[in-house]
């Protein structure tokens, strides 16, 4: 019997005792969301961690044999093409390529009516009005060449799935366009 499982980064931290016994129990991967590897955005999120964190984690599992299975979510409204290039370098530095599906790397952030973010003050520059039909408020990013990144990679990750690239192909094809914006 094997298993997989979902935790934040910090708890795979706070519980590394946990993972040798999982490990020997059957757990093959860990689904962490990691979103970005910006530590500025990621304290404006409240993610409850940092890059260090992230890559302490990674490393926690895969003492045990345990590969991890990062979530991103590279698009928020405050952005830069660059930090896309950071995320993207973070993924090649811990050889995560083949265990990110391509998708993960054009998400865009969500904020719902009562999202705790509509408290930041510098948010409502990004804003546009709620949009019912979305359920959310659409936002446009501090830097309009994180919009057309984003835009770009939904077009890359697309195509690559209808002609069922592989993934390495389609990372360097997103890394190419991400380094081109930056």
């Amino acid at each position: 019997l094997t298993f997989d499982c979902t935790t934040k980064a910090e708890h795979v931290l706070e519980h590394a005792e946990l993972w040798p016994e999982l490990a020997e129990s059957g757990c093959l991967f860990v689904i962490c969301a990691l979103e970005i590897v910006n530590d500025e955005i990621l304290v404006r999120l409240d993610k409850g961690h940092t890059t260090a964190d992230a890559s302490a984690a990674i490393a926690v599992l895969r003492q045990h044999g345990i590969e991890p299975r990062p979530s991103f979510m590279p698009f928020t409204p405050w952005t830069t093409p660059q930090d896309v290039v950071d995320l993207l370098d973070f993924v090649v530095e811990h050889d995560l390529i083949a265990n990110v599906e391509p998708v993960q790397y054009m998400i865009r952030l969500l904020i719902p009516e009562g999202s705790l973010l509509l408290g930041q003050p510098d948010l409502d520059t990004y804003l546009e009005p709620y949009d019912a039909g979305r359920l959310s408020y659409p936002w446009r990013a501090a830097a309009a060449s994180s919009d057309e990144l984003q835009a770009h990679l939904a077009v890359i990750v697309e195509r690559s799935v209808a002609n069922e690239q592989p993934l390495a192909a389609t990372f360097y094809e997103i890394r190419r366009a991400a380094l081109a914006a930056a």
